[in-house]
């Protein structure tokens, strides 16, 4: 009896429920002297309360084509680009879900001293780079958020890099805060680097730990798939190298295990790549409306063509598109376009409008320096899900995912989409923690409908998800986001982080305290148990 009660009592203390100290808890949460006490350790005393969801709207309300560039520097990093992510679940009219303090973080101490801190408190920890996560990972009611945008820059490029005994080509050294549109202008038409497509995305959080998808990555792979080093304060608060050779366990989890999860990166080195001349093509049928003509024949000869012919595309293109238009590039001169099959049959293709414009790389096709072009964010919400389709579906089923399209076709044109494959493929679905479907998958298909994703989870329902675009509310999450390689996962965030001190949405180890986990099997049996053998 002493045994089994004894064995109860310590599956019971091991954290898997939610027991954090949070605000309303007098007895535990820190007084203003404490807190106080913390903020004279912060570089510059910048910790700030911004629990008050009053607030919230009116430090957070940036709209239009930059508003993006406000929110990501604005409200002591309290604000989200989808401002529905300031609520639970990022579901609208729901509770307000905003950290009750967040450390504005410039080095390596602040971020030390604000986990020590939330160590000695039994206090949950958030972290935030820009506020992009489109599950609202960065927020969290009564936590404290480590904010990373004002952390030390550095940008700094060395040729001939050297790590783990093997020599690379070049590499730059990111901060822990810094955005794509920093590191382009870095590399610039000198290099070669893999990275997003928005520009105030952040180069070293949550788009790489989710995965980092790119429009090249089907020449070079995937964003994790680039990475050398992580440097990262762990949540026993000490410092950290990660890579391959140092810590190697953790290296594989900080590559697609989601951000927020395992440590606070406080810099990435990214490998690059000698710069080579890049194409972009815009195409569109010029007989779809999408308020007269539903039915245009261009539309359905592009999908079928598109199906049929994405798993043997040339590894040189990539990017974005959708039922009704493209955004692709292609590694290449203009003269190498020319001479490319798929370019000329889509060329050939009755009454489909291309536009092709080619430079010496593609920071500068996409209009860099001076011109850098990004995507529109700072909504008040965005409906986003995802789903891959495996290069084996399209394949060899093909008519079925053409049908599956143009299901979702007659509920509208809602969807952007990108072409996976190539050098994605070239790497072992194990070697990083990224979903293994992602290395089998040709397509990424990202809906903002919801009928639109119900259609795709019951014609591929063990498909995977794509993380980084992932339905906010997407059932059975954890099985969709790394598949085979969560139990893993779950081991590596029980060894790197045993009490769950990071905690989030949509993150491994997530606790709620709205009663969403549910005790292990094992320890309700041993309830049962114990009760019949007291009684």
């Amino acid at each position: 009896m002493i045994t089994l009660l004894l064995l109860l009592g310590t599956i019971a203390q091991a954290k898997d429920v939610f027991d954090y100290c949070i605000p309303s808890n007098s007895t535990c949460w820190p007084s203003d002297t404490q807190w106080g006490e913390l903020k004279a350790k912060i570089t510059g005393s910048k910790l700030h309360a911004i629990g008050d969801s009053s607030q919230y709207m009116s430090q957070c309300s940036a709209t239009g084509a930059l508003a993006a560039y406000g929110l990501l520097n604005n409200g002591q990093g309290r604000c989200m680009q989808y401002q529905s992510c300031s609520k639970a679940k990022c579901e609208v009219g729901g509770a307000w879900n905003i950290p009750e303090y967040s450390v504005e973080a410039s080095t390596e101490s602040d971020v030390v001293e604000a986990i020590k801190f939330a160590n000695e408190h039994n206090i949950q920890v958030t972290v935030k780079t820009t506020g992009h996560n489109y599950a609202g990972a960065s927020m969290g009611d009564g936590t404290l958020l480590i904010w990373m945008r004002n952390y030390e820059k550095y940008l700094n490029i060395t040729d001939n890099y050297t790590l783990c005994g093997q020599t690379y080509y070049a590499a730059i050294k990111v901060g822990g805060g810094q955005v794509w549109e920093e590191v382009y202008k870095a590399t610039g038409n000198n290099y070669h680097v893999i990275g997003g497509g928005g520009l105030t995305v952040s180069a070293a959080g949550g788009w790489l730990m989710g995965g980092g998808l790119s429009a090249s990555a089907r020449q070079y792979g995937m964003g994790v798939d680039q990475v050398l080093k992580f440097n990262i304060v762990k949540a026993d608060g000490t410092a950290a190298t990660a890579s391959q050779c140092e810590n190697e366990e953790l290296f594989w989890a900080l590559r697609g295990g989601g951000g927020g999860s395992f440590g606070v990166v406080t810099s990435v080195i990214y490998k690059l790549h000698e710069t080579k001349p890049f194409c972009e093509m815009y195409f569109y049928p010029t007989d779809f409306s999408e308020h007269t003509n539903w039915d245009s024949k261009t539309v359905v000869k592009w999908i079928e063509y598109w199906v049929d012919t994405a798993p043997s595309l040339d590894r040189r293109w990539g990017g974005y598109w959708t039922f009704s238009y493209g955004i692709l590039y292609f590694e290449g001169t203009q003269a190498e376009l020319n001479n490319d099959t798929f370019y000329t049959n889509l060329k050939a293709m009755d009454n489909m409008e291309i536009s092709v414009k080619c430079k010496q790389s593609y920071f500068a096709v996409r209009g860099g320096p001076d011109d850098l072009v990004t995507d529109e964010t700072g909504q008040a919400s965005l409906n986003i899900a995802s789903r891959l389709i495996s290069i084996d579906e399209a394949k060899n089923n093909p008519q079925k995912l053409q049908n599956t399209f143009y299901t979702m076709l007659s509920l509208g044109f809602h969807t952007f989409n990108y072409v996976l494959g190539g050098a994605m493929m070239d790497v072992a679905v194990n070697a990083t923690s990224v979903h293994p479907a992602m290395r089998t998958a040709i397509f990424q298909m990202e809906t903002f409908d919801e009928r639109m994703i119900q259609k795709l989870r019951e014609e591929y329902p063990d498909s995977g998800a794509g993380f980084n675009h992932a339905a906010r509310n997407e059932p059975d999450w954890k099985n969709q986001f790394w598949g085979t390689n969560l139990a893993k996962l779950q081991g590596l965030k029980k060894e790197y982080d045993p009490d769950n001190r990071f905690n989030c949405w949509h993150c491994v180890g997530y606790l709620s305290a709205g009663g969403d986990v549910v005790l292990p099997s094992l320890i309700l049996i041993l309830i049962s148990m114990a009760v019949h053998f007291m009684n």
